[in-house]
């Protein structure tokens, strides 16, 4: 199992996310229906020495929540904090306890129809660094 299936794996085990956003979930792209999640890593050093590389390492990964509703989008963004910083094993994949770098909130940049007309799509993203063995 890779990093990103270990942490897509316990996105999916909240069950606030499992009710709301079903499979909804990406990584690295923006999925079409709301609300939904893209996941994206951000950096992913791989620090070394002379016998190979270190481990733990450090991975950060955007989070991005969307929904048409902001508390909707605040509920997710809330429950998957708190399942994702905490210490956990998926697989091979250990993880410690991760550090939030980031939160940010505010309306989702969308293309096509007339701003006049088109819904609004409410956006949570939240940063989170992840230190693992993955």
């Amino acid at each position: 199992m890779t990093f990103e299936d270990a942490v897509e794996a316990r996105a999916r085990s909240v069950a606030l996310v499992a009710e709301l956003v079903g499979n909804q979930i990406a990584w690295g792209r923006r999925l079409s229906g709301v609300p939904a999640i893209s996941l994206q890593v951000i950096a992913d050093p791989r620090p070394a020495h002379f016998k190979g590389f270190q481990s733990p390492r450090p991975t950060l990964v955007q989070i991005d929540i969307m929904s048409r509703s902001a508390t909707e989008a605040r509920m997710v963004r809330e429950a998957l904090i708190v399942a994702l910083v905490t210490p956990a094993t998926v697989g091979a994949v250990r993880f410690q306890r991760a550090e939030i770098s980031n939160v940010r909130s505010g309306a989702a940049d969308q293309q096509g129809a007339d701003l006049r007309v088109r819904p609004e799509i409410f956006r949570e993203s939240v940063d989170i660094n992840f230190w693992h063995n993955g």
